[in-house]
């Protein structure tokens, strides 16, 4: 009777051993064990290769890559053509980062779950007389605005397809607070972050910028070509390892000890 019992349960047990291990190895090998990446330079604190490790976010994906046994070579570039590495997938790149969400982008690659959250805001000149905490973005009307050459701008094109605003962009969106002061432009939209640590490097003293309300949270992804070998695998390995992380406490501990106050 114990025999009868037992041999189906032992089949059974012995099937599922096999298949666990079976399905563990098809995982492990669909990861690579290097990947090549890019970023660009002058979008600090995130990324710049004058910070320790290449800034906070970068740190943070080669962590993130790391605990999962995927060794990453980073390259820099300028924005817009590390992004177009990227989507063509030549020289064998896998991803960028930092990239928001774009309607326009979404097409082209597939993203990460967040790897970062912080607030999107305006700057402008002191003297400007648009309020802080404008109600709406009629208040916006007449800014010329300036940005940098791929970055997203959806949350005011409709003001640019209406004609109410104006938008410059430029190779460098550092130059864009050089506009501003030279008045040629009025405004720029940015992180929080990364726009006060332009302005902290381009001016030691006074610099005579304010920001405007955050308007929405600015997150940030890393996004991957669409068609590089076992890429969702990677990419799900990617996220899971990226939550283990930030549960762990190392997501902070990276921001903690990159971030300075900002007076």
């Amino acid at each position: 009777m114990n025999k009868l019992t037992a041999s189906p349960y032992f089949f059974r047990l012995l099937t599922f051993l096999v298949v666990f291990v079976f399905s563990w190895q098809v995982a492990s090998q669909s990861l690579p064990k290097e990947l090549n990446l890019v970023t660009g330079d002058d979008f600090k604190p995130w990324t710049d290769r004058s910070l320790e490790s290449g800034g906070v976010i970068t740190e943070i994906v080669q962590a993130v890559f790391k605990n999962i046994n995927i060794e990453t070579q980073v390259g820099w570039l300028p924005w817009k053509r590390g992004y177009q590495r990227v989507v063509t997938g030549s020289n064998n790149t896998f991803g960028t980062f930092p990239y928001s969400y774009s309607s326009t982008r979404i097409s082209d690659v597939y993203y990460s779950i967040p790897l970062l959250t912080s607030g999107l805001t305006i700057f402008v000149l002191k003297d400007n007389p648009t309020p802080k905490d404008y109600k709406d973005q009629s208040e916006l009307e007449g800014l010329r605005f300036c940005t940098g050459l791929g970055y997203a701008f959806d949350d005011f094109i409709a003001l640019l397809e209406a004609k109410k605003i104006t938008l410059l962009t430029l190779s460098n969106v550092e130059n864009c607070f050089l506009n501003i002061k030279a008045g040629r432009a009025d405004a720029v939209v940015l992180n929080k972050h990364v726009g006060w640590g332009m302005i902290h490097s381009l001016y030691n003293k006074e610099h005579g910028f304010r920001a405007l309300k955050e308007h929405k949270p600015s997150v940030y992804y890393l996004v991957v070509n669409k068609d590089y070998p076992n890429t969702l695998d990677i990419l799900n390995e990617f996220n899971k390892s990226l939550v283990q992380l930030q549960k762990s406490g190392g997501v902070d501990e990276i921001i903690n000890r990159h971030m300075k106050p900002i007076n």
